[in-house]
């Protein structure tokens, strides 16, 4: 019996020591990826990981415009490759850029 006993107590032990080696490189692999973001938030001061308010409001109102930065974008591209003129392009440009806004106004946010 206390052989059977001395087994089951290496055995968890084994496991304990197995736990915590993994716990031990996690927290390494933490550690040295905050070092990595603390570098590159000293060498770029404008850089900051996003803080404050949020909640799902928030968060719609950035996917609401981050797609209508891509549509932009879209109408920008397809206007590029499928017409040759500058006026033509320009002119889509403009309209676009004063569009944008009341587009984004306009937009429900449901």
């Amino acid at each position: 019996m206390s052989k059977e006993r001395a087994r089951r107590r290496a055995e968890r032990e084994a496991e304990a020591e197995r736990a915590a080696g993994l716990r031990a490189r996690q927290a390494e692999v933490a550690a040295k990826r905050q070092t990595r973001r603390d570098v590159v938030a000293r060498a770029v001061p404008a850089w900051r990981p996003r803080s404050g308010p949020g909640g799902l409001l928030v968060a719609k109102r950035r996917r609401m415009l981050g797609l209508l930065a891509v549509g932009f974008f879209f109408v920008q591209f397809v206007c590029w490759v499928s017409t040759p003129d500058w006026g033509v392009r320009s002119a889509v440009l403009l309209v676009s850029l004063f569009a944008l806004p009341v587009v984004a106004v306009l937009t429900p946010s449901r």
